[in-house]
């Protein structure tokens, strides 16, 4: 009995940890030629929500939504060369979503580009927070929103705050897939 009361107090400061540790991804960096560094906690959040206004007119909807965020943290490196990082290096990142009952919602392979979204489940059709994972040959980011959010928020956090728009993204993959498709079927014609 002992044991297990040792065991939980020793797990606590754990339950407690409300985000991840980024200087364990420092490494990843360490051969980057180009980092973005972005942490927006408490009182940042709060300046950027009292610069954002309070209509809707002057966006005062995204003001709502960042008034609900404990933190938005992205990080992103660049590398001349393919081989310069080991994507291997954001396993602790992973590792801690996993641990903390984070969902995998998109899970894409391409050649050598991964792309992963993590979404922290809660009651009443809302998410705790989100994690993107993007690796390419020769650069990594990784965007963590700590937060309560609704789906549709998502989107309007998209562009903002040094948050890279999702829907540009999306739509340039969907335009590679559609211009690799057209290269295979003129090679096989």
């Amino acid at each position: 009995m002992r044991k297990l009361i040792l065991l939980t107090v020793l797990t606590l400061p754990l339950a407690a940890q409300d985000t991840f540790d980024f200087a364990v991804l420092d490494k990843l960096g360490a051969n980057a030629t180009s980092r973005s560094n972005i942490t927006l906690d408490g009182d940042m959040l709060k300046l950027a929500s009292s610069v954002l206004g309070g209509n809707k007119n002057d966006g005062g909807d995204i003001k709502a939504l960042v008034d609900s965020l404990h933190g938005i943290y992205i990080r992103s490196w660049e590398f001349d060369k393919e081989g310069q990082y080991n994507e291997a290096d954001l396993g602790p990142l992973r590792d801690y979503l996993k641990q903390h009952r984070w969902s995998k919602i998109v899970d894409v392979h391409e050649k050598k580009e991964i792309s992963e979204i993590w979404t922290l489940p809660q009651d009443n059709s809302r998410i705790g927070g989100i994690a993107i994972l993007s690796a390419e040959p020769k650069e990594a980011t990784v965007v963590y929103i700590n937060g309560s959010l609704k789906a549709e928020d998502i989107a309007k956090l998209s562009g903002t705050m040094g948050i890279p728009d999702i829907k540009s993204m999306q739509e340039a993959k969907k335009k590679q897939a559609s211009k690799d498709k057209t290269s295979k079927d003129d090679e096989e014609n």
